[in-house]
């Protein structure tokens, strides 16, 4: 009996794992069509009212993002965790963005405020050229984007996912 059991957790974790990788409609992938707000949370900080231009993003060219910072908190330092996944053929989702940047400086960069922030509304109004263009070597197609804000003691302050598409 204790076999059997095994092999049906075998069996479910693979379920698990290839529903994942080819982009079943119960994983995370098939998100929304524009920028919405995964956090738990609103105690920190809420990102409203954002946009990306132009839609479709163009390979090469410079695109423009807005938006409204809400910081409910100060935030003394943290840190961005972006990641940007393409879907292949529908079979698997392949990863052309895994990284993580100091909150600070990315906040600095967007809106020109440096920590610690302060609670209050800041505007983002931020245009991406040359080297911050989309990358040429990014495929043509839809990709889904997610990124999340952690504090230093690793609350959650924010989360934002959207799904572009690239030309």
């Amino acid at each position: 009996m204790g076999r059997l059991v095994e092999y049906i957790l075998l069996l479910l974790s693979v379920v698990l794992v290839v529903s994942t990788l080819t982009g079943s409609t119960n994983n995370y992938y098939n998100g929304p069509t524009k920028v919405t707000d995964c956090s738990v949370t609103k105690k920190f900080a809420e990102f409203t009212n954002a946009s990306l231009t132009p839609n479709p993003m163009t390979r090469g060219k410079a695109y423009y993002v807005k938006g409204t910072f809400h910081i409910k908190k100060t935030i003394q330092w943290g840190i961005v965790h972006i990641i940007m996944t393409y879907n292949f053929k529908d079979y698997t989702n392949i990863t052309f963005i895994d990284d993580k940047f100091n909150f600070c400086d990315f906040f600095l960069a967007l809106t020109k405020f440096r920590c610690p922030i302060t609670p209050g509304i800041y505007q983002l109004n931020y245009t991406c050229n040359g080297n911050e263009a989309v990358p040429k070597l990014f495929w043509r197609g839809r990709y889904y984007a997610k990124a999340a804000a952690y504090n230093e003691n690793g609350e959650k302050i924010m989360c934002q996912k959207a799904e572009v598409t690239i030309n």
